[in-house]
């Protein structure tokens, strides 16, 4: 009985957790980053990814836009000035 508690409370917390961003396009220019279906909006996590990979080449991230892609989530689109 206990098993089956512990296995559902997992389940559970589980679905809370948003996967973390995850990097589509980079031209040296911008940078796209895919987020799930419950990430509408830039956070903390896709800023710092954004400023990660526009680092790269000596430039820092700045949001531009938003879409949402059918079934997958939302396309966040940084330039890196």
């Amino acid at each position: 009985m206990k098993n089956i508690l512990l296995l559902t409370a997992i389940a559970a917390l589980s679905g809370c957790v948003t996967a973390p961003p995850t990097v589509t396009d980079f031209n040296g220019a911008s940078v796209k980053l895919n987020t799930d279906v419950f990430t509408p909006y830039p956070n903390a996590a896709t800023n710092s990814e954004a400023a990660r990979i526009c680092g790269m080449s000596a430039k820092r991230a700045e949001y531009a836009s938003t879409r949402p892609l059918p079934n997958v989530g939302h396309e966040h689109l940084y330039l890196c000035l």
